[in-house]
């Protein structure tokens, strides 16, 4: 497509992805000269642009890669598990509480993940201190992120850098979102500094950077932004490929029953499904990786990708700087029949079980491309596998999920393919009913939060004694 003065290709077809952004990934794990990078000294790293190893023009980024690839590996990230285990806990029990309130209870799971392991410190509630401020935060950066017209037409951008911010509103907003980084962002570079001072520092991914010796050391600056966008990405995805999988479960309840079903027969009912049950629960594994194809959440495409330099493929001219996006919904349905249909048995279970599976190199082999393709995948991986899937087994272990009824006992229609417009995406919100299975089960899911809580201190935080007993 011609925009403007840009060009854009979707890229609709797997085999396309691996030949252009794997096999030559040097050309194309650019990112397109987006007008919002001017902004925030450009630190974001979803947006910044790539190293070229033989060029390296951008050591930030590299080291910015370098430590979510050494972070938050599959081995770090089982490091985390602990983590994870216990906030699921209390998403068990709050539904129990307010099951009518299960959104709420599905963001402050993930935001509690996410904190945790960005910066140490838990999230017992989400309308309160940095974190409201971290959810603000990602509000306004949704909104300012989207295309502007400089983008299409750069040679804009002198007019643009010219005119004060009350004459443009999309300029306004993105002074706005840097002023609130810089508040935001250092307020909890500030709090993660007191704690290792204080000797209270829990393992995270900002520990690790603030202490790290190595020579690709971050600056405080560049700390405090990886940190944050690592939140921005992580909550925000987690949450809303659960809230797809719980309006799967609402629609398919031949599925909710057969996940059910493997579980009560793996699991049984005086334990919780734990992420070492994963070899053995190859349905469960099959719902989570149908649930992200089939809500891929929260990207309609992924962050685009661009040319460095000129191309031609299949005899199509490719110029310089054109944006390559990743046409994830396309991607993810095309290749299916029947593709909006939620069916866990499109995969093997030997397909399922290899981890890596998702983000493989080998694009036509693929079960989706949630996650992105080519060297910008993201490095978060591992650990929303984790999330996902603690959440998805213990929810089906205790929960039914049912279509909602209006006050005349007829059933609330849902909208099986309504998502919110715009690049980022989430199902439209619709009513449902969730139950908890049987009495023993929630008195199973009240006594281990109850025993959980003895593991935190009177801000909801992790004591000591928990850290020492599970990280050492």
């Amino acid at each position: 497509m011609k925009l403007g003065g840009l060009n854009m290709f979707l890229l609709n077809d797997p085999a396309v992805i691996r030949d252009l952004l794997e096999k030559r990934s040097n050309n194309y794990s650019c990112r397109p000269d987006l007008y919002a990078r001017q902004f925030g000294d450009n630190l974001n790293i979803a947006l910044r642009e790539y190293v070229i190893e033989s060029n390296f023009n951008d050591e930030i980024w590299r080291r910015q890669r370098k430590m979510y690839h050494v972070r938050l590996n599959v081995k770090s990230a089982d490091r985390y598990l602990p983590y994870q285990h216990c906030d699921s806990l209390q998403l068990l029990d709050d539904i129990v509480d307010r099951p009518d309130a299960w959104l709420e209870h599905i963001q402050r799971y993930t935001a509690s993940i996410s904190t945790t392991l960005l910066y140490g410190w838990r999230t017992p509630h989400t309308n309160t201190g940095y974190v409201k401020d971290l959810l603000e935060w990602m509000d306004v950066t949704s909104e300012a992120l989207n295309f502007q017209l400089v983008d299409f037409y750069p040679s804009l951008r002198i007019l643009y850098k010219l005119l004060p911010g009350w004459v443009l509103p999309n300029k306004r907003k993105l002074q706005n979102l840097q002023k609130l980084e810089n508040r935001v962002f250092y307020d909890l570079l500030g709090k993660a500094k007191e704690k290792l001072e204080a000797g209270q520092a829990h393992p995270s991914f900002i520990r690790d950077m603030l202490t790290d010796q190595d020579q690709d050391r971050l600056d405080d600056r560049q700390i405090a932004n990886n940190a944050a966008h690592g939140f921005g990405a992580a909550m925000d995805t987690s949450a809303n490929t659960l809230v797809g999988f719980i309006k799967a479960m609402v629609m398919f309840p031949d599925v909710q029953a057969k996940g059910q079903e493997e579980i009560d027969a793996v699991i049984g009912s005086d334990r919780l499904p734990q992420w070492d049950d994963r070899d053995r629960l190859p349905y469960i594994r099959g719902i989570v990786e149908e649930t992200f194809r089939w809500a891929p959440s929260p990207l309609s495409a992924a962050v685009p990708h661009a040319a460095k330099e000129d191309d031609v493929y299949n005899g199509m001219v490719i110029p310089k700087g054109s944006m390559m996006m990743i046409n994830v919904w396309t991607l993810n349905h095309d290749r299916f029949p029947n593709a909006r249909d939620f069916d866990p048995t499109r995969y093997t279970p030997e397909s399922t079980l290899v981890e890596n599976n998702s983000i493989s190199q080998d694009s036509p082999r693929r079960m989706h491309f949630t996650f992105g393709a080519g060297r910008r995948v993201c490095p978060g991986f591992h650990v929303a596998e984790r999330n996902i899937f603690i959440a998805v087994s213990r929810l089906l272990w205790g929960f039914n999920f049912h279509r909602a009824l209006d006050a005349s006992g007829k059933i609330i229609p849902i909208n099986r393919d309504a998502v919110t417009p715009g690049l980022i995406v989430r199902p439209e919100d619709f009513e449902c009913a969730i139950k908890v299975r049987s009495k023993s089960r929630e008195e199973f899911i009240r006594k281990s939060w109850s025993d959980a809580q003895e593991n935190l201190d009177s801000e909801g935080n992790f004591t000591s004694e928990f850290i020492k007993a599970s990280f050492t």
